[in-house]
């Protein structure tokens, strides 16, 4: 399978494209410093695979653009935050697959193998929350009636923290409280809204506040 690279640091491109060069089933059929010549390059080659870095100028402009040129291509994001929002972000945007910021070379290379195959490569509390993504834009939420009327004020901010994707500890220090007592909040939310995991919460505050607005 053959791929191209799209990253602003030329050290960093360069170096990619090294690593998977040396990788048999790999071939590198291009690489480009920005979004622009990214986009030309996958029309030009018509890549299996287009790995883009995040902190690339263009981000999900250049992944929306990379879908509508070359949709047969299949794109894996680099350097992606281990964060629902921001992994739901180039997902809705076209990506396949991702490695985070932490993820190791043989992490790249497993992701972009499956992805070669087809496959889609996540997390399971991201596919929870796309799954549940899925849900809201069908207009069949499982968050229904799932006790947010149960929750405090106290409880409403702690959970929009959470959507934001801060920790307990910036949560406690944004709210003046300790790490125990948000850990308490934390637990209540749980109960209430029938869910056992961060992302969970975080999806049901982004649909609580949406019909907020409407």
């Amino acid at each position: 399978m053959n791929v191209v690279i799209i990253a602003a640091v030329r050290l960093y491109r360069d170096g990619l494209a090294d690593v998977l060069r040396q990788h048999g089933t790999i071939t590198v059929a291009g690489v480009a410093a920005n979004g622009s010549a990214g986009v030309e390059c996958v029309r030009r080659c018509r890549p299996d695979l287009v790995l883009v870095d995040t902190s690339t100028p263009g981000g999900a402009d250049t992944l929306t653009e990379l879908r509508a040129v070359a949709p047969q291509s299949r794109v894996v994001v680099l350097g992606v935050a281990e964060s629902g929002a921001e992994i739901l972000e180039c997902v809705e945007a076209g990506a396949v697959g991702y490695v985070p910021r932490d993820g190791s070379l043989t992490d790249l290379i497993a992701t972009l193998e499956r992805a070669g195959r087809g496959e889609a490569v996540c997390s399971p509390d991201i596919l929870a929350e796309l799954l549940r993504r899925v849900a809201e834009l069908t207009g069949c939420s499982p968050f229904t009636a799932n006790g947010s009327d149960q929750l405090t004020s106290r409880e409403l901010q702690v959970v929009r923290l959470i959507e934001n994707g801060l920790t307990n500890k910036e949560i406690a220090d944004r709210l003046s409280m300790a790490v125990p007592t948000v850990k308490n909040h934390i637990h209540n939310i749980f109960g209430k809204l029938q869910i056992r995991r961060r992302s969970e919460a975080a999806a049901w505050a982004r649909q609580h506040y949406q019909q907020g607005r409407t």
